[in-house]
């Protein structure tokens, strides 16, 4: 089944969902150290306050659950969701000091979003995103758009085209490419990357 990790990585570049979904090549994120360091963090989040709600709100705290779309096939993990008497928002850490929404994490946020509206039949008012890194917080506030749903479930469909017709996809080479697991795989990394 297509998780979300899945989509956003297809979103990162759509090579990525060839060479790992449909070629089986693993990615080794173990080997990475921003990724392990990222996994301690969320560990840590999981563990720590685990009662704790933002103030003003009351509801019920449902932390790393991991859901099933039966409508759109997919899963995925939320890290934090509060579910309030009339909606739910969504709560998604990073282990960064970079606090740009990208259109990558857009996509993240409307897949979890439906997730949660689909298992929990309430609507997803909005998103925090925490950005943690090197003992300093921020969180960003993003409104739940139905431009952000539209394009989570058209990168969705377009993972699994590539997944079901096996086909590699074009790509270019940009920046993420010279940090991309499979740069030395792929003629765009490799030709430009030392």
């Amino acid at each position: 089944m297509i998780s979300v990790t899945n989509v956003v990585e297809n979103s990162f570049c759509p090579r990525f969902t060839y060479y790992e979904q449909v070629l089986g090549i693993k990615q080794y994120e173990e080997k990475r150290p921003t990724v392990l360091a990222g996994r301690v963090h969320h560990k840590k989040s999981e563990t720590t306050n685990k009662n704790y709600i933002f103030k003003n709100l009351s509801g019920i705290k449902h932390t790393s659950q991991k859901l099933y779309s039966v409508k759109h096939d997919f899963v995925g993990i939320i890290d934090h969701a509060i579910e309030t008497k009339n909606y739910i928002i969504l709560v998604e850490r990073k282990y960064t000091d970079y606090t740009i929404i990208h259109d990558t994490l857009k996509i993240q946020l409307g897949l979890l979003s439906i997730l949660l509206e689909e298992n929990l039949n309430k609507p997803v008012k909005n998103a925090n995103v925490i950005f943690t890194k090197d003992g300093v917080t921020r969180t960003v506030c993003i409104d739940m758009t139905p431009q952000i749903y539209d394009t989570a479930l058209r990168k969705l469909d377009e993972t699994k085209q590539i997944i079901s017709s096996g086909i590699m996809p074009e790509s270019h080479y940009d920046s993420r490419c010279d940090d991309c697991c499979y740069r030395k795989s792929c003629e765009y990394g490799s030709l430009n990357s030392s």
